[in-house]
């Protein structure tokens, strides 16, 4: 019913109530409850001794100004380890402040739960690169719509707390080296107060920004689980998730609630500086023959969506930069990973590509903290549609077509489609490059780069000599290309090739 100030005094039979394995476990302060279809959470607080046999329960709930979003007459329900309160359809928003009280004993202590969202929760993945190395540059207050799971990087244990950078976080034991090689400058004394505050260690990644640009664009609050760890692609193979992370991400999943929006993963860097095309190699990890990389990364985001039943789960990852100063002949290697994560999205529905290759590095392999900026929101911009109903579907840039015309001189035509506005360049537009398909010579044909004047998703490639059936077509080839075509809305043109000319 309504009361006279239109408060909810009692939850309105508009749907039926979930099943009792539909219900989260709400647990404690901070946590993000992954909403369902109808813009809707339901969870379960299991009660504490003082209100295990309290006859009637009273529930309030109160968003971050004070103002009463429910106040209800509940009865305890079995919950498997004891009672607890049921909460359904709780609204998309917060923070939440959740008390449970005994309706006829105000000698029993109420139950509280504060800062509690429902919005979507997202998984992070891969290697360093979205774990973050850079430091935090600029101050990053806390976000009231952000959340964040703390799995302490490599522990069972994890417990929500506030989304603030580093997300990624280092356990004490490991916290002293990881702050002598981010702060040579620190004493010993300054590094043991750290730790002894128990302040949180780590760089920056890309979720942060992510998740500010997202909730700008959606209003829907978010949640963080942060799973990233230093391996090749191998290392979340769902079948072997008894040894490796996967099983470490599906653990922190179903603490959880068992339930995610999406998938955000930034991996590949290991596959291609040690990986071998055709044979699986065991140093200095388990790596897959890389010929294989997109077929194993569809195998993980299936397992994932069947797992935790979502099957039009997005996979939003990131297609691996540049590594200076890398091992003799890994350019190969680099140009296979790229092309396999460029061509994901052909075959694997709700997946999407975003390029690195155009950004800035802190130390030759890792991207630095602008970069990462970028990143997170390239990201999010892909994200929206899944998360705000009625947005418009988006793309990341892709490889259209490649047409070579034969006037007068020989130019290769390169259009592109996904493209907001047209596409551009700080100056002179690089990264394109043809090479001999039999030896991987690389040919200095192309003497321009333009962008087409009739087509603003186009460029135009002047090239000394008409291209032959042994000459292949790439951009951004190689270890550490420089490239640096975006389009309006800072989408960056994907790394592609070999692409055969025809």
């Amino acid at each position: 019913m309504i009361g006279p100030s239109g408060l909810v005094l009692a939850i309105l039979p508009i749907m039926a109530s979930p099943a009792a394995a539909e219900r989260v476990l709400l647990r404690e302060d901070y946590q993000v409850l992954q909403r369902d279809s109808e813009d809707r959470a339901a969870c379960a607080v299991a009660l504490t001794p003082d209100l295990q046999h309290a006859a009637a329960l009273f529930v309030k709930i109160v968003d971050a100004r004070g103002k009463l979003i429910r106040q209800v007459d509940a009865a305890p329900i079995d919950i498997g380890a004891g009672k607890g309160v049921a909460i359904d359809a709780l609204a998309v928003g917060g923070p939440y402040a959740v008390t449970i009280a005994a309706k006829s004993d105000a000698g029993k202590t109420p139950l509280s739960i504060r800062h509690v969202l429902v919005g979507d929760i997202w998984i992070l993945g891969g290697q360093s690169n979205m774990f973050g190395i850079d430091l935090i540059k600029e101050e990053l207050p806390a976000l009231a719509y952000l959340n964040m799971l703390n799995p302490m990087h490599i522990e069972k244990d994890s417990h929500w707390c506030a989304g603030l950078p580093p997300i990624h976080r280092i356990p004490e034991a490991f916290s002293p080296f990881v702050l002598r090689t981010q702060h040579p400058e620190y004493s010993e004394e300054k590094i043991r107060g750290i730790v002894g505050d128990k302040t949180p260690v780590g760089g920056i990644d890309c979720s942060y920004f992510f998740a500010r640009k997202l909730h700008h664009e959606s209003g829907v609050p978010i949640g963080l689980i942060p799973c990233a760890i230093g391996g090749a692609l191998a290392i979340w193979n769902p079948d072997e998730r008894e040894q490796n992370r996967y099983g470490f991400l599906q653990h922190h999943v179903e603490i959880a609630g068992g339930r995610v929006k999406g998938l955000l993963f930034f991996q590949g860097e290991q596959d291609a500086i040690f990986g071998d095309e055709r044979e699986t190699v065991t140093k200095p990890s388990l790596i897959a023959p890389i010929s294989t990389y997109g077929d194993e990364f569809a195998k993980f985001v299936a397992a994932l969506r069947k797992d935790f039943k979502n099957p039009d789960m997005p996979a939003i990852f990131a297609q691996i930069c540049r590594h200076h100063n890398s091992p003799e002949g890994r350019s190969k290697g680099w140009e296979i990973i790229r092309e396999a994560q460029r061509t994901i999205p052909e075959h694997l529905a709700h997946a999407h590509c975003v390029p690195s290759i155009d950004l800035d590095l802190m130390d030759g392999l890792h991207l630095d903290y602008d970069s990462l900026k970028r990143v997170g929101e390239r990201m999010a911009w892909l994200a929206l549609p899944h998360v705000k109903k009625g947005a418009s579907p988006r793309s990341e840039i892709k490889l259209k077509s490649v047409a070579i015309a034969k006037d007068l001189r020989p130019r290769i035509a390169v259009e592109f489609s996904g493209v907001s506005g047209k596409l551009r360049a700080p100056g002179r537009p690089t990264g394109f490059v043809l090479k001999k398909k039999s030896t991987g010579e690389l040919l200095d044909w192309i003497y321009k780069v333009e962008f087409d004047p009739a087509r603003p998703n186009a460029v135009i490639l002047h090239t000394t000599a008409a291209p032959k059936d042994d000459v292949v077509l790439f951009y951004g080839a190689g270890v550490a290309p420089y490239v640096n075509v975006v389009d309006e809305n800072d989408m960056a043109v994907p790394a592609f090739g070999p692409i055969e000319l025809k």
